[in-house]
């Protein structure tokens, strides 16, 4: 039996198809839960040794390429600020003067072949065929080239030959061991950084928590109040002695006007009436976010994460418009790219933004320290310093 396929339809099937279940969050405590429970842990065992027997092949196969790379991921399903923080690094090290390209596998595509993604607003127009998140971040990140394709070696090999790249950007690549790396760089949400502490699909857990081993940096985000996210750091650092843990809080930065490149800033709707509509791993999340704005939320509407929009989603939006009557409509960025042309030209989309606050003096340091050990061995090649936003 061929377990990494197994274990990756598992993964790819809740992250793509279903929200989070309840029993993520906590220990079963109904009988319906220890039945529910009781009927997962074969499942859970067999993905268990998938996982393991998958890591020991692809760590057998590793390859290398000449450039240093970046890797940014979780250990969970579900959305903990990877893509924030790959723009925000693509940005960062663009302001340095880096030949930078971001690798991505591009979750939900209709192909399989190593491609580049089209940048700025032309980006939107094919989120079908390379993924909605290699669409965000091309369209946004326009002067950073996005390559999307299952295999990271060989879109990682295209970025080096037709972009000079000399940094890859490696998103959602924790469990990509394919490509060797040069820095790990793992998400965990403060407010649930392991949830109920158990892997697939007994748990949201990807892989053990014990594999934080192999990270060299654990940034802990947070929304709102840092305490949850100072408790998580208290947690880890006896565990994981030496490492390094960085916080950073998630916020909405500003809100996009639809595909026009105008924004606002959010002080702009509080107290004003909202519908807003989502599909991401945690919808309720960016519900609350809105509300603690100070948005008046009149409806909600929650999609599974990466959905597709249909005609029908569509209608069940607009008939919301109408019974609500709002002075605005909010979705995500990320959902913006699925939506039709003409919706996308009457939503704002809320920014999602990463701040390091206290910790963006350290986090700066460690990565130039570890980027100019990696060019010690080999000559950086520079261009022009610019910004992605």
């Amino acid at each position: 039996m061929r377990w990494h396929l197994f274990f990756s339809t598992i993964r790819r099937t809740l992250r793509m198809r279903l929200r989070p279940p309840r029993f993520w969050e906590k220990p079963p405590n109904t009988i319906w839960a220890h039945g529910l429970d009781l009927a997962l842990r074969p499942l859970t065992w067999c993905y268990r040794a998938g996982l393991f027997l998958d890591q020991w092949r692809r760590r057998r196969r590793a390859r290398t390429l000449p450039a240093m790379v970046i890797s940014v991921g979780n250990l969970v399903v579900g959305g903990t600020g990877k893509t924030p923080l790959t723009l925000w690094l693509a940005d960062h090290l663009l302001g340095t003067g880096r030949r930078v390209a971001i690798l991505s596998r591009g979750y939900g595509r209709r192909t399989r072949q190593v491609e580049r993604v089209p940048a700025g607003a032309r980006a939107a127009a094919c989120w079908r065929r390379h993924g909605d998140e290699p669409t965000l971040l091309a369209a946004t990140c326009s002067r950073v080239p996005v390559w999307v394709g299952r295999d990271r070696v060989r879109s990682g090999a295209r970025a080096i030959a037709q972009d000079g790249a000399t940094i890859l950007l490696l998103d959602d690549g924790f469990q990509h061991l394919n490509l060797k790396r040069d820095l790990d760089l793992v998400l965990l949400d403060a407010a649930r950084p392991f949830g109920n502490g158990r892997l697939l699909p007994l748990g949201p857990l990807r892989e053990p928590v014990a594999h934080l081993d192999r990270a060299d940096a654990v940034l802990i985000t947070y929304r709102g109040p840092r305490i949850p996210a100072l408790a998580t750091a208290k947690l880890l650092r006896p565990r994981f002695p030496g490492k390094a843990i960085f916080l950073c809080e998630k916020r909405i930065g500003r809100l996009a006007i639809g595909s026009s490149g105008g924004v606002i800033p959010p002080a702009r709707v509080r107290h004003r009436s909202v519908v807003a509509f989502a599909g991401i791993a945690r919808p309720e999340a960016f519900f609350q976010e809105l509300t603690a704005l100070d948005m008046v939320l009149k409806h909600t509407l929650a999609f599974p994460d990466h959905h597709a929009y249909t005609s029908a989603d569509v209608g069940a939006i607009l008939e919301a418009v109408k019974t609500h009557r709002p002075e605005f409509l909010i979705t995500t960025e990320k959902d913006l790219v699925r939506l039709p042309r003409w919706l996308r030209d009457i939503a704002l989309a809320a920014v999602l933004e990463l701040r390091f606050d206290d910790d963006g003096a350290a986090i700066s340091a460690f990565l130039r320290a570890r980027i100019e050990n990696r060019e010690a061995s080999s000559p950086p090649v520079r261009q022009a310093a610019g910004g992605c936003r």
